[in-house]
């Protein structure tokens, strides 16, 4: 309903969430505020890429050598890896699709198998957390059960 009122109308929408993938969906620029100051502000596309390490890589190998890691290190555009144990590593990298053809071509050539892979592109979640260092309060602050008063005259 908010993306065709948008356009068939020609309004500026002002919203506010703390749904992110909402906002990545409906605005063209997102403010992200924290504690009432603006710390970022530009296109949802502009502020996932200025998350550093902006796709994520995680990989299972069946019979990977010792030196493993430090060749996935080595891989074009990687910005950090980090062994998860059970041979499954977490790559961080500027260029998720070219990461993973070399990967792959580096896995092949060396005869290591690949149990599995999967990339997951930087979420607007990532970019807050980027841009305030920690999760949305919603998020981390947990609510308080409810509990029944006791009724007078009825014993627990």
């Amino acid at each position: 309903m908010l993306t065709n009122i948008k356009n068939e109308r020609r309004l500026t929408i002002l919203i506010t969430t703390h749904y992110m993938d909402e906002a990545d969906r409906l605005c063209d620029r997102i403010a992200i505020v924290d504690h009432g100051k603006l710390v970022a502000l530009d296109t949802p596309r502009a502020l996932k890429a200025s998350v550093p390490g902006s796709n994520v890589i995680e990989a299972q190998f069946a019979n990977p050598p010792a030196d493993w890691e430090s060749r996935l290190k080595s891989l074009p555009e990687v910005t950090s890896v980090q062994s998860l144990g059970g041979n499954m590593y977490r790559i961080l990298t500027s260029n998720g699709s070219r990461t993973t053809t070399e990967l792959v071509e580096m896995a092949v050539n060396t005869g290591v198998e690949a149990h599995s892979l999967s990339v997951q592109n930087t979420t607007l979640d990532d970019a807050f957390v980027h841009y305030t260092g920690r999760q949305l309060r919603d998020e981390t602050v947990k609510a308080y059960g409810f509990v029944m008063p006791p009724r007078p005259g009825l014993q627990p």
